[in-house]
């Protein structure tokens, strides 16, 4: 018993780890990752051939928006020669750190210059298959290559060490936290989800929780709760650090025997010694008998910085909320018949009102996205409609009346769509355009204006089958930041259908995902959002507009309600199906590189099953992208405007050619 407790005593006094050994501790064990990392590229050459995982000719594509210099460096980097040589540099530098030999700390500091300097270089052309594993390690290599240059200065070492340590409480707690909100981790199907897959999983270790789902419930409330309380390191003089360092390295080691990320344990474990130096006393009695005291600046700065990022982003909020509600400054309110006020824009050719058999275009909108994002849909479109753009319930200064109203949800959406529909129209024919789950919408609003409308175009419509595949949090947990992706183009495209064991039939990732971004945008996050690629892609002098939509909160929330909706119609009926309204349609799916799978197709083609004439088309473009890239937006005004011409003004169309 006197023994036990001397080692319970042990492990819970704070840590007296000093700080060389800290930064060289953490400088090696960061070294191992990059040296493992190096070595599997250089082993595994048929990834980076034509056809490969890293083949530089496919990846490439995704820098196709960078500047012309910025890609020609990538290029030079991708040649096969370079790549070998980056890494190569890479293992000797790492090498050097290993040796159990001194080093100088010139040596040491040129050995972490060039581990940080090949690793970025080689990040782009490594795009799949580097992690977060090695996102910690070039952290701790740049940290350990500026506490190495300044090394007589302690203050400086001292900072890099509060970084690092810091990155790794900020690591696990966000990890927890987006854990905590996820379904998905909380009934305990993360764990079975992740080993049955053919990637990270293990046979045997599925069975054994598939068979034991409590057991599998248990270890992931454990892994949550770990990361979720990291930042209780700090607490009671660091008395935790070391019980909570040893479950976390105690967890990359299970998940590097289990699911093979043996990178993990190195990359993340190396962040551990600067954890154990920030969270024990300042001051500390070393071997020879100095003392040496911690500086606690850096915390203090981090603070600061924090709070006045924090007072930032609510201004910034409030700003692009500003933005938002100020519009295009030609903007018109309509009152629906339920109470809802619809913010709507109406744009006339340029030579005035067409001709009254001319049909009247309203378009709507994806998830979460807005008019600016069919910008070029809209300007191709008005040189001989009268385009009608808006904002449903929820969005901009649109609003549905408080109280108990007729019609909730997207029941409540499609309905003000058909009221604005008859309003904007005035008695001439219409023709309504949807997008993504705006084509749901459309679809449903085209069975309540029967008589008033000449034509349905769905463009990509969602359709509740369709569903994209998830990975619950992907390796290890820490995938890395992100919060956001990009919902305009909806929940993009899975095949739909039955038997693949990958799917979330429910979309409760998606649900998550939209529930975290609206949080966020509240607590005023938005700057921390990245331009989605398709921003890019508008005419310049809507971009800082799309912007503000993208980060305005309110517009998140109110795409959360709608896929809500969507999600509770889908349970409260039992089935998936979808409006299908007798009016002539017009289908057009995105088939960017080649037709989608025949279940997806056919799922979205329920649509028009009950349409007296149908047509369908194609363009090549992916559903995100189809309505913001001037091309293809081009492409499908063409094809709007050549079915309205067709459509007859009284709902009968005439044939047009697929």
């Amino acid at each position: 018993m006197p023994r036990l407790r001397r080692m319970l005593r042990a492990a819970v006094a704070p840590p007296t780890v000093d700080r060389g050994t800290a930064l060289t501790v953490m400088e090696r064990l960061g070294a191992v990752n990059h040296l493992v990392a190096s070595l599997e590229y250089l082993v595994t050459p048929d990834d980076r051939r034509p056809g490969g995982l890293n083949d530089w000719q496919v990846a490439r594509g995704q820098f196709a928006l960078w500047p012309r210099s910025a890609r020609a460096a990538l290029d030079v980097v991708g040649r096969p020669a370079v790549t070998r040589a980056l890494h190569g540099a890479r293992v000797a530098a790492a090498g050097a750190l290993l040796l159990p030999l001194p080093l100088p700390r010139r040596g040491r500091l040129a050995a972490d210059l060039v581990l940080t300097a090949a690793s970025l270089a080689l990040y782009p052309r490594n795009h799949y298959g580097t992690d977060g594993a090695d996102q910690a390690a070039f952290l701790v290599q740049t940290a350990a290559a500026v506490g190495r240059a300044a090394e007589d200065r302690p203050r400086t070492v001292d900072a890099c060490l509060w970084f690092a340590g810091m990155q790794s409480v900020l690591s696990y707690t966000a990890s927890g936290w987006v854990k905590a909100s996820s379904e998905t981790w909380r009934s305990g199907r993360a764990l079975p989800g992740i080993l049955r897959t053919v990637s990270y999983g293990e046979e045997r270790a599925w069975r054994l929780v598939r068979d034991h789902p409590r057991a599998a419930k248990a270890v992931c409330t454990c892994v949550v709760a770990l990361e979720s309380s990291f930042p209780a390191v700090h607490l009671a003089r660091g008395r935790a650090a070391r019980p909570m360092v040893a479950a976390a390295a105690g967890f990359h080691l299970a998940n590097a025997g289990v699911m093979g990320l043996g990178r993990f344990l190195t990359g993340f474990c190396s962040l551990h010694p600067a954890v154990l130096y920030i969270t024990g006393p300042r001051e500390r009695v070393l071997a020879d008998g100095r003392v040496q005291r911690r500086d606690d600046t850096f915390p203090v700065a981090a603070g600061a910085a924090l709070a006045a990022a924090l007072t930032a982003g609510a201004l910034v909020r409030a700003r692009d909320r500003r933005t938002v509600l100020r519009g295009r400054g030609d903007e018109r309110r309509f009152t629906t018949a339920a109470g809802t006020t619809l913010v709507h824009r109406r744009i006339d050719p340029p030579g005035g009102r067409p001709a009254p058999d001319t049909p009247v275009v309203v378009v709507s909108g994806a998830l979460a996205e807005s008019p600016e994002r069919a910008e070029w849909l809209v300007r191709e479109l008005a040189e001989r409609h009268t385009v009608v753009t808006y904002h449903r319930a929820g969005q901009a200064g649109s609003a549905a009346v408080r109280g108990p109203r007729p019609g909730t949800g997207l029941d409540g959406a499609a309905a003000d769509l058909a009221d604005l529909v008859r309003h904007a129209a005035a008695g001439r024919p219409a023709v309504l355009v949807g997008h993504g789950l705006g084509g749901h919408i459309a679809a449903s609003a085209a069975t309540r204006l029967d008589g008033h409308l000449a034509g349905l175009v769905l463009v990509d419509p969602h359709h509740p089958d369709d569903t994209p595949r998830q990975d619950p949090d992907g390796e290890d947990g820490h995938t890395g930041g992100g919060g956001g992706g990009d919902m305009g183009g909806d929940t993009g495209g899975g095949a739909g259908g039955g038997g693949d064991s990958g799917r979330d039939p429910e979309n409760r990732e998606v649900t998550a995902l939209l529930d975290q971004m609206a949080v966020s945008l509240r607590l005023g996050l938005g700057q921390l959002l990245r331009d989605p690629d398709w921003l890019r892609l508008l005419p310049e002098d809507v971009r800082g507009l799309a912007r503000a939509h993208y980060r305005d909160a309110a517009g998140w929330n109110a795409a959360r309600q709608e896929w809500r909706a969507l999600r509770a119609a889908q349970r409260r009926t039992g089935t998936a199906a979808v409006p299908a309204a007798a009016v002539p349609t017009c289908l057009i799916l995105c088939e960017p590189g080649g037709p989608p799978p025949d279940a997806r197709r056919a799922l979205q083609e329920e649509y028009v099953r009950r349409a007296p004439h149908a047509v369908v088309h194609a363009v090549d473009a992916p559903r995100e992208q189809v309505l913001a890239a001037r091309a293809s937006a081009r492409a499908v005004a063409e094809l709007v405007a050549g079915f309205a011409a067709a459509s007859a003004p009284r709902g009968r169309a005439a044939d047009v050619p697929a």
